[in-house]
């Protein structure tokens, strides 16, 4: 016997339908896809059995271990899908009380523990990328000026918003001609004539000091 096992995103959850027996042979497959997505990082699972017409008790331990492995607010595991048989062997076997059960996925996936949002949110800005210098320029200007960042895109006119806050900051922004101007290659400068030789003037006459001067006013003794 095989069972499908079908993998899903949505949102935080990782979701994982099962179609088919849930058994001894079978439950090894599962248990090898969840350490998979252990070792990945996932930590917020939701097992959909709507496709699952039989459980073992091989099948229940698998689920049990997963939930261990979660427990202690390191995750969070939900079962929906549970059709009337395999209801009845949770409910035999004392497992109901073990796991939160919904009826389908849609309801399963209606509310997560703010401590899973947390840590959703902080993978999700940890995969980020850093913001670019002109966005955070844009951030700070517009900061300056009083301006919403409630935006669709985030400062789609940083360079409008850089230019107001440099003129409210006294500072003369360039004219964006003359900008672009600057940023253009110079041309090549022409090569400069041979210099042709030039005459040197004689030494100027030394002109005489302070005590020649006081002798040619009152005549040299």
């Amino acid at each position: 016997m095989t069972i499908q096992i079908q993998q899903e995103q949505l949102g935080p959850f990782k979701v994982l339908a099962l179609a088919g027996r849930l058994d001894t042979e079978t439950a090894v497959d599962v248990e090898l896809a969840l350490q998979d997505l252990l070792g990945a990082g996932e930590r917020q699972f939701i097992i959909d059995l709507a496709g699952n017409g039989y459980v073992s008790s091989a099948g229940l331990r698998v689920l049990l271990s997963l939930a261990k492995q979660l427990d202690g607010g390191k995750g969070t595991l939900r079962l929906c899908g549970l059709n009337a048989s395999v209801k009845q062997v949770f409910d035999v076997a004392g497992f109901s009380k073990l796991f939160t059960i919904f009826s389908d996925r849609a309801s399963a996936t209606k509310s997560l523990p703010s401590s899973a949002t947390q840590a959703f949110k902080a993978a999700q800005a940890a995969a980020a990328p850093p913001p670019k210098p002109e966005a955070l320029l844009a951030q700070k200007a517009a900061t300056l000026l009083g301006i919403s960042n409630k935006t669709p895109a985030p400062y789609p006119n940083g360079a409008e918003l850089a230019r107001s806050a440099a003129l409210l900051l006294g500072v003369k922004p360039a004219p964006v001609a003359a900008a672009a101007k600057a940023a253009a290659p110079k041309p090549a400068a022409a090569p400069r004539p041979a210099a042709q030789p030039t005459a040197v003037a004689p030494p100027a006459p030394k002109q005489g000091g302070m005590m020649d001067k006081l002798k040619g006013l009152f005549g040299k003794r």
